[in-house]
């Protein structure tokens, strides 16, 4: 999954309806274990796939962004699923995929602890029915009750004649099983946890250590561009003059615009009245460098205006026409 993307502009714009609800465009980006573990490995069900070998993959629908989220979700999958947390590894099922099967994983925003707040419940449940279902499998091999059954460390025992087998011996039969219904599921009580709420070691810090990590930032398309926007040093102001030429001479890039109309949704104030952020005075087109404007006086490239403001430049990826 870390390896870096190859997109070409076709399947950039075909997927990325999947991502939400005002933009129309998708963004599908075929990583590397996209031709996923299911497709070599059995699926027990949309949380988790098995090897043979018992690597447990535990898919996880949100993102990652240092507070420790990505570990966080894998432990409580692996809490009620009762695997050994060693043979844990980790996956990211996209957009597109989740659109495709009815949006199995749910919400895929991540904001703070809401990874884990919104999303506890049912991905334990995710654990556990893999758990039960595993078991079944077991147990059907056996011809012996479910009840007679349990789980522990990525082994299954049978304890009355001791017998054992583990997760990924059963996992091709456990995966052909129908999944059992989520209010039947029993969760463990967290006292009893081994596993979730327990120190253990970050499952994306080595990746990232290593320089390993794809981030949406590493994401190249064919003929992309970056575009640097100049936004204007005072509240309301408009375009008034920018000199082309000097920013076209800079080097890297390959085209300077003029956004007069490009404006920002209006913003709330805590009166209740709405404001408009100013308009963009001017944007480039680079060819991967983002070119640093010197500082101009504010009457400079807009004309006088309301109170002033901060200057600020964003940067945005767009493809090239």
């Amino acid at each position: 999954m870390n390896q870096m993307p190859k997109i070409d502009r076709r399947a950039f714009v075909v997927g990325s309806a999947a991502i939400g609800g005002s933009l129309s465009l998708g963004f599908h980006i075929p990583l590397s274990t996209e031709a996923t573990a299911a497709e070599i490995s059995p699926e027990i069900n949309a949380w988790v796939v098995i090897k043979p070998d018992d690597t447990v993959v535990i898919r996880i629908a949100r993102s990652e962004m240092g507070q420790g989220t990505l570990t966080g979700l894998a432990q409580l999958v692996a809490e009620e699923l009762e695997c050994e947390w060693s043979k844990v590894t980790t996956e990211y099922p996209t957009p597109g995929q989740n659109v495709a099967r009815k949006r199995i994983w749910g919400d895929f925003s991540t904001g703070g602890s809401r990874g884990i707040r919104t999303s506890h419940l049912y991905v334990r449940q995710g654990g556990a029915s893999a758990r039960q279902m595993l078991i079944e499998a077991a147990a059907n091999e056996w011809k012996v009750p479910t009840s007679e059954c349990s789980a522990a460390n990525s082994v299954i025992t049978h304890k009355p004649s001791g017998r054992t087998v583990t997760f990924g011996k059963v996992a091709d039969a456990a995966g052909k099983l129908e999944a059992p219904d989520p209010k039947s599921i029993k969760l463990k009580d967290p006292k009893d946890w081994k596993i979730a709420g327990k120190p253990v070691k970050r499952l994306d810090t080595a990746d990232k250590v290593v320089g390993k990590t794809v981030y949406g930032i590493d994401v190249k398309l064919p003929g992309m561009l970056n575009a640097a926007i100049k936004d204007c040093p005072v509240f309301g102001g408009k375009v008034k003059s920018f000199d082309a030429d000097k920013i076209v001479g800079m080097r890297g890039v390959k085209k300077c615009c003029r956004s007069e109309t490009l404006r920002s949704p209006s913003l709330p104030t805590p009166g209740g009245t709405p404001r408009r952020r100013s308009r963009r005075c001017r944007s480039c087109l680079t060819t991967g460098r983002t070119p640093t404007f010197p500082a101009p006086p504010s009457r400079r490239f807009c004309k006088k205006g309301s109170t002033p403001s901060r200057r600020s430049l964003a940067t945005r990826r767009v493809t090239s026409p």
